[in-house]
């Protein structure tokens, strides 16, 4: 399966494909304007126009068709109207009911996995996007390879029943699951090479950026570090991790981290495709929780984003929410840090926190060295936050610290360099 080529984009490049999409509310809920705004966003962001939405409520989804025949029909008669030639389901449908709507309305369906599938590849860059998307993409399909040679239902157990069909499916199935064990074996000599360098930073105050698709992460990270990060307004603009070196108000530095943004219900295989993008949030020591100020569903957005942090085993890392986009209208916000990545507005502010949560991190403490040569107060420098640093006539000195990989780790240092010390924690004023 080529990557290069995604359920939305036409065959010449020519135009976008034009959608019908539907819209189901089950369980006697209704359907929220801003859930059909945001599927129509993301049909957008996979290179589609919604040319129609249908719409239904149901208490719970048909087995066959999940919107039922009645609807599919009707459905159907929409699309030939409207000449589309693909239907988005702002659902998950299993392989048999894919299979069904497609026959009624004789018009490719898509659900909403497949949908974020799409955008993913083609917004991937990198060759470790696209290995990952395609392994997601794999994943997905193999269940579903059977349904795809529906046209052959008289194959069967009992003689005569076994046929070409079942054999290319056996054939397809095969192909699929070694394409996606090279693509393991590719990704994971990539990802060690990653740790290697992850490995050489360990020493510092790490920082992610997690959020809402579109809230902004890229665009604070360009503020903040001037990164050169890909910006754009759309939906998961950003799939790759990128660090990069922040220095603080107080001249220390840590490493910022922004990552591939969330949405409500995303699929848990994006979420094990990428679970090493994902680690510079599950394996950061602070997480800025960016949100929209201005997007009406900015509370529900924030409750999305814990719950994946949760999910993902970030649930417990402390965490700032920053509101985003305050110079915009309807950004009335409360709690938390109110900025504008976009003009600079409230950055200072949030970088004193930072800060501040940074030197609380550490373990402080009072050192006392008889004699402290070049070398050692270099080391010390090098992996401190140093608070006073005193001499004394005699060739001593007394340091008030906060020792970035804990004070065993300094023990051990100083112990292995033949340094007659003592060190005694206390509280350092934050």
């Amino acid at each position: 399966m080529s990557s290069g080529h995604t359920t939305f984009r036409t065959v010449t490049d020519t135009g976008l494909e034009r959608v019908l999409l539907v819209s189901v509310a089950l369980g006697g809920t209704s359907i929220q304007q801003s859930e059909t705004a945001e599927m129509t966003r993301l049909v957008e962001s996979a290179d589609g126009a919604v040319a129609g939405t249908v719409t239904q409520n149901r208490e719970r989804p048909d087995a066959g068709f999940f919107v039922g025949r009645g609807k599919a029909e009707e459905i159907a008669q929409q699309a030939k109207s409207l000449e589309v030639t693909t239907i988005v389901v702002n659902h998950n449908l299993s392989p048999g009911q894919v299979n069904r709507l497609e026959e009624i309305t004789s018009c490719k369906v898509i659900d909403r996995t497949e949908l974020i599938l799409a955008i993913f590849a083609v917004q991937a860059r990198t060759l470790q996007a696209r290995l990952r998307i395609e392994l997601a993409q794999l994943k997905y399909m193999l269940p579903r390879l059977s349904g795809m040679w529906h046209h052959l239902d008289r194959l069967g157990a009992g003689i005569g029943t076994r046929g070409p069909g079942e054999t290319q499916l056996e054939v397809d199935r095969r192909r699929a699951r070694t394409r996606m064990s090279s693509l393991e074996s590719k990704l994971k000599a990539i990802e060690s090479a990653t740790k290697v360098r992850v490995r050489r930073r360990s020493g510092m105050f790490s920082v992610a950026l997690a959020g809402y698709t579109n809230a902004g992460k890229s665009t604070l990270m360009n503020r903040l570090c001037d990164a050169g990060v890909r910006s754009e307004d759309r939906l998961f603009a950003t799939l790759d991790a990128t660090s990069r070196r922040l220095q603080l108000p107080g001249g220390e530095t840590v490493l910022l981290s922004d990552t591939v943004g969330f949405i409500n219900a995303l699929p848990r295989m994006l979420l094990s495709s990428f679970r090493t993008t994902l680690e510079a949030v599950t394996e950061a020591d602070l997480v800025l929780l960016v949100t929209d100020a201005s997007d009406p569903e900015r509370v529900s957005h924030v409750s999305t984003v814990v719950a994946t942090l949760e999910e993902i085993g970030a649930g417990d890392i402390q965490r700032i929410q920053v509101w985003n986009k305050c110079d915009l209208e309807n950004s009335s916000v409360q709690d938390g840090f109110r900025i504008s990545a976009l003009n600079g507005d409230g950055i200072p502010d949030l970088l004193e926190e930072i800060q501040k949560r940074r030197r609380q991190a550490l373990d402080w403490c009072r050192l006392t060295m008889d004699i402290c040569t070049g070398e050692t107060e270099h080391w010390i420098r090098a992996n401190s936050v140093i608070e006073s640093f005193k001499r004394d006539f005699s060739g001593g000195v007394e340091v008030h610290c906060g020792f970035y990989l804990g004070l065993s780790h300094a023990r051990s240092h100083l112990l292995s360099r033949g340094v007659n010390f003592d060190i005694r924690e206390y509280n350092a004023v934050n």
